[in-house]
Parts: structure tokens; C-alpha cells; sequence
């Protein structure tokens, strides 16, 4: 209840409000750990480096779903990446041919290529400025 009328009351000043990319993450497979939401705005380092996303968080799985806020974000062309980081380590665990062993999805729900990560391109979605809610399924 403080939260909206927090807001209530900046929209009533005439502050400007932020727009948020809002990520709802679906297929969550257990409440254990974290789930990471990185935001990239150009195919280097997408999907697996966090270090190379415009913005990156985490948050925490509840019933099967999680949901990821991203404040401040430009308009522009973007991709998200998401992954269920049970043990909490910030990273994406794989075999050694590079297969992912936690549960993980993209923006568009784009599967992976053949024999590599998803397209970018695939994945990229226009965020016009605005507030907008996109929906990614996590996979294994």
C-alpha cells in the first residue's frame, strides 16, 4: 500500500515516472536459489555474459514464476536472457560441450540454435519508452 501511494504521489508532483521493461519468467522449476535477467542492447556477449548486458539483476523464484524489473530502460532494440541459478553461483552451469544443466530462456522464447546459444536477432523485441510486460519460459 506505501509502494502505490509512493507513486501516487510522484505522478501527482509531476515527476516524471521511469519506464520499466517488466520480465515475467515462467517454468521456474523450484524456489531454490535465484534467477538472473540480463538486458542486452547488442548481440555481444548475449545470451550467456552478464558482463556485457546493458543491465543484469536478480531475483528470487517463488511458486513456479519470478519476475524481473528493469527501471530506466531507453527505448531501443533489446534481447533478455534468463536463467535459474539454483545454486547461486551467477553463473550459468553447462557440460563440457557447453549444453545447459540449469533451466534457462531468452526473450521470444527463441529455442537454441542446432549446435549454439539462441539468435539474437530472434530474441530482440522493440521497447518504444513505454511501461511493457514480456513473458519468457524457461527451458532445459
Amino acid at each position: 500500500m506505501t509502494t502505490l501511494s509512493l507513486a501516487a504521489t510522484a505522478a501527482a508532483d509531476g515527476e516524471p515516472s521511469t519506464p520499466a521493461l517488466v520480465v515475467d519468467i515462467s517454468n521456474v522449476q523450484s524456489d531454490e536459489g535465484q534467477v538472473g535477467c540480463s538486458l542486452y542492447s547488442k548481440k555481444d556477449g548475449f545470451p550467456s555474459d552478464p558482463k556485457k548486458a546493458k543491465k543484469s539483476l536478480f531475483v528470487t523464484p517463488k511458486n513456479g514464476k519470478a519476475t524481473c524489473t528493469f527501471e530506466g530502460v531507453a527505448p531501443g532494440k533489446y534481447a533478455v536472457s534468463v536463467m535459474h541459478d539454483e545454486n547461486e553461483d551467477g553463473e550459468l552451469e553447462t557440460s563440457r560441450v557447453g549444453r545447459p544443466k540449469e533451466w534457462w530462456g531468452v526473450s521470444n522464447n527463441v529455442p537454441p540454435e542446432r549446435f549454439g546459444p539462441p539468435n539474437y536477432e530472434a530474441a530482440t523485441f522493440d521497447f518504444a519508452g513505454e511501461p511493457k510486460t514480456i513473458k519468457v519460459r524457461l527451458r532445459l
